[in-house]
């Protein structure tokens, strides 16, 4: 049941990066996300309309601080690759380096805020991870 999440996911990011490092230079990046908000609401609306769900009011009732703080999150994270790409980073690594150190940080929040465990195994695969970011961001 994992395969079908993990393949979408894995699309929708190569995509993503393709698109955000193809959006214009000469384009106000904040138009570009405009159109991507206005794109991916007609695209959530449709969803939302085909998948099971109460009425409207019953579900956006249900609405929380993370439906918000993932919305200007998703924001940074575009307005951040788009920078990246601009500033010259390499579709190549750029992705891949940010990956990580999010994996990284998410390894440190889930082992004290989640009380997931550390294992030794986490921290040998988090210190080649650190050894990755040093070799692929050497010149």
């Amino acid at each position: 049941m994992i395969f079908f999440p993990i393949t979408l996911a894995v699309l929708a990011n190569v995509f993503y990066h393709i698109a955000s490092k193809s959006i214009p230079a000469e384009q106000n990046a904040f138009m570009g996300l405009i159109v991507n908000y206005a794109t991916a609401l007609i695209a959530s609306t449709i969803l939302f309309l085909i998948t099971p769900h109460e009425k409207i009011l019953i579900e956006a009732a249900k609405t929380n601080w993370a439906c918000v703080l993932m919305g200007l999150s998703i924001t940074g994270v575009e307005v951040g690759f788009i920078m990246i790409y601009r500033a010259g980073g390499e579709i190549s690594t750029a992705s891949l380096i940010v990956s990580i150190l999010i994996a990284l940080a998410m390894l440190i929040i889930g082992g004290f805020f989640y009380h997931e465990q550390i294992s030794a195994q986490k921290i040998f695969g988090a210190a080649l991870c650190i050894a990755g970011v040093i070799v692929l961001s050497l010149k």
